[in-house]
């Protein structure tokens, strides 16, 4: 398994990659980084638990589907999409205001195109 820090990719979907680095920012800073273990894809939920154990706010995906989306949700934990690059540059583009709320017509199997869907296929 990768571990996932700040150079790490962002995979292209949020239950297939191997690590989630959590990112704790203050006053708009990266102030530390975390990486958790994966416990794989057929288990979307066991990662969203670990995570809201860990005190996330906030998940910033280039793409999931519709288990994980709602399971965020249903915690109040924030989704953002539009994010590719490295953990850096994701964390980069959020700070700039350059990412956008994840909607359900984005979610993976229910692309809608050209009009906002957070990853196409």
């Amino acid at each position: 398994m990768g571990h996932a820090g700040l150079q790490a990719e962002v995979s292209p979907h949020f239950g297939r990659c191997d690590s989630y680095a959590i990112v704790t920012l203050e006053e708009g800073r990266i102030k530390s980084t975390e990486s958790v273990p994966n416990a794989g894809h057929s288990d979307c939920m066991s990662p969203i638990g670990a995570l809201a154990e860990k005190g996330v706010s906030l998940m910033l995906v280039e793409a999931m589907g519709m288990r994980p989306y709602f399971a965020f949700k249903q915690l109040g934990i924030e989704i953002r999409c539009g994010i590719t690059g490295t953990v850096a540059e994701a964390v980069e583009s959020y700070l700039k205001g350059e990412t956008f709320a994840m909607a359900q017509d984005g979610l993976c199997g229910h692309h809608t195109g050209a009009n906002g869907s957070c990853h196409q296929e």
